[in-house]
């Protein structure tokens, strides 16, 4: 979960959406449009619009952010991150500290969680989760943000279905033992792929875990209508462990795929907040229904042009420098984000430890960039983009319009998302473009997830450094945050300034829009999570 633009976590970024939980007045009133009807005036019913990704709530098998959005009410890992990004307990009494050993995790449940099947939680689920995770049939798509725990390897070659590394000392008490020090493991009990699942629901639901109303958790919120397609519907669960932190009374999700949609929807009244893509900024914050609406929050994320190493045509990196070169980084966010987002001067971003404060952005040199060309003998190159519709699409528009000056002649197809997401893991595409997001503020789950040569063959880029590749295995296992970041600071210099492996763009905002009635609504880093949302029972 990093995650994509599918979802932690490649990114790849899924925005959220919920459906109208009832009709609303036809007449504008406002920022946002009309209020809503007085039959939801009695309860606090948050209605939400996203995308949906058609890939279910079972977070072990997708990586989707906005299907990660509408699964976390349900749902919940032994530790979570607040909307300030900070790691707290949730499903544990305490985040559990390493031992002395370095991969030694004591841990202590809560008493008594219930779930909304009715059952209560124990360690006995959590191990079953974890194990579920690795297992063949389950496929995962994140287990190598956990496979350094002992027997995971032995779980998914399918040798074995008794997951070593986590044993179970009563129905409180587990112990999660790894197989060499890792720095941020304890982080990764925080997202939503730790998602610990109650059994016996689990395993009577099969293949339809996540589809319709099978899915259960420990959440604040439980599932009581799902068509998978076009909306979802939560209530508060009144037995939930942590009932005093949650406001809302329920959440009603519509799904609407096209963006504009969603802000139209909003502008009329039939939804109380959703997501303002960058590529609409610019004509929302002109809206007088809306400009006023506008959250704007500073993420975690990078946008970037990939690159695919394989292309013949980037061997040279004297070519990916003048691409780089070629780029007006400023005038993209100035045009066409209005304002929305900062030059990039590596792939790290700025909230994430390890960026390089004193490195400058990445400077707009046409002249420069013709002379590398001219210095590689790489005249007449020719390369093909295949991207999103949407914000990608117009952004890499604007980048082939700067190559062409240039001289490098860059195609720019587009594609819907299902194709592109299996073409790009594929490394079908030279060229293509995304914004990848950690999952929280660290350099392992910002580079070491997609550059790393164990990953970059999965992510399109298949660049390969060893030295790259050894200064993140060695801040991997360091328990010096310090030391850990002047290792991501120096592998982000070689990466992003000297191998030019990809093209870092811009740090953009994330921005959301609500109703005035709609309070304390944030987002940390590109996942909502509801809890600290409250609304005002009357508008």
């Amino acid at each position: 979960m990093a995650f994509t633009n599918l979802s932690r976590r490649s990114f790849v970024k899924g925005a959220g959406l919920l459906s109208c939980g009832a009709a609303a007045s036809a007449v504008l009133s406002g920022c946002g449009g009309a209020p809503a009807a007085e039959a939801d005036e009695a309860k606090k019913v948050l209605r939400w619009a996203q995308s949906n990704a058609k890939q279910g709530l079972d977070m072990q098998k997708s990586t989707n952010s906005g299907m990660s959005a509408v699964s976390d009410p349900v749902v919940e890992a032994p530790l979570r991150f607040t909307e300030d990004n900070e790691l707290v307990p949730c499903l544990l009494t305490e985040i559990p500290t390493v031992e002395d050993d370095g991969v030694t995790y004591h841990c202590t449940l809560k008493e008594g969680i219930k779930c909304h099947d009715g059952s209560t939680l124990t360690a006995n689920d959590v191990k079953y989760s974890f194990t579920r995770m690795f297992l063949p049939q389950t496929a995962g798509l994140s287990t190598y943000m956990y496979d350094m725990i002992v027997g995971a390897q032995e779980v998914m070659d399918g040798t074995t279905t008794d997951l070593a590394g986590v044993t179970v000392e009563d129905d409180t008490h587990f112990t999660i033992t790894l197989q060499y020090p890792m720095a941020t493991f304890v982080k990764n009990l925080g997202i939503n792929y730790a998602n610990v699942f109650p059994q016996k629901a689990c395993e009577e639901a099969g293949e339809k875990w996540g589809y319709e109303l099978n899915y259960v958790g420990s959440g604040p919120f439980k599932l009581v209508e799902n068509d998978d397609s076009t909306h979802m519907v939560f209530e508060r669960f009144p037995e939930y462990h942590l009932a005093d932190e949650i406001h809302l009374d329920g959440i009603d999700v519509t799904f609407e795929d096209d963006n504009n949609t969603k802000l139209m929807k909003f502008k009329n009244g039939d939804i109380d907040m959703c997501d303002l893509t960058i590529d609409l900024l610019p004509t929302y914050q002109q809206d007088p229904d809306v400009k006023d609406c506008i959250n704007y929050s500073t993420g975690l994320g990078t946008w970037f042009v990939n690159l695919n190493l394989n292309t013949p045509a980037l061997q040279d990196v004297r070519v990916r420098q003048a691409m780089s070169l070629a780029i007006d980084r400023q005038a993209i966010i100035d045009n066409m984000l209005s304002g929305a987002g900062v030059p990039a001067s590596g792939f790290l971003n700025q909230g994430v430890p390890g960026f390089d404060s004193s490195a400058e952005a990445f400077p707009y040199d046409p002249d420069k960039a013709k002379a590398l060309l001219a210095e590689a003998g790489a005249s007449n190159v020719k390369l093909s983009c295949v991207v999103r519709t949407g914000q990608y699409e117009s952004i890499m528009v604007a980048v082939q319009n700067y190559l062409k000056e240039v001289g490098i002649d860059m195609d720019v197809q587009t594609v819907d998302n299902g194709v592109w997401a299996s073409d790009w893991v594929a490394g079908e595409y030279e060229v293509t473009a995304l914004a990848w997001y950690p999952l929280y503020a660290d350099a392992d789950n910002q580079m070491y997830t997609y550059f790393h040569s164990s990953n970059a063959s999965g992510k399109g880029s298949f660049y390969n450094n060893p030295e790259f590749d050894a200064l993140m295995d060695e801040a991997r296992r360091s328990a010096d945050e310090e030391h850990r970041a002047e290792l991501y600071r120096e592998a982000d210099n070689i990466m992003s300034r000297t191998d030019y492996a990809c093209l870092p763009l811009f740090y953009p905002q994330l921005m959301f829009v609500t109703k005035p009635n709609v309070k304390n609504a944030k987002l940390g880093n590109l996942i909502y999570h509801f809890r600290d949302i409250d609304m005002d029972a009357e508008q």
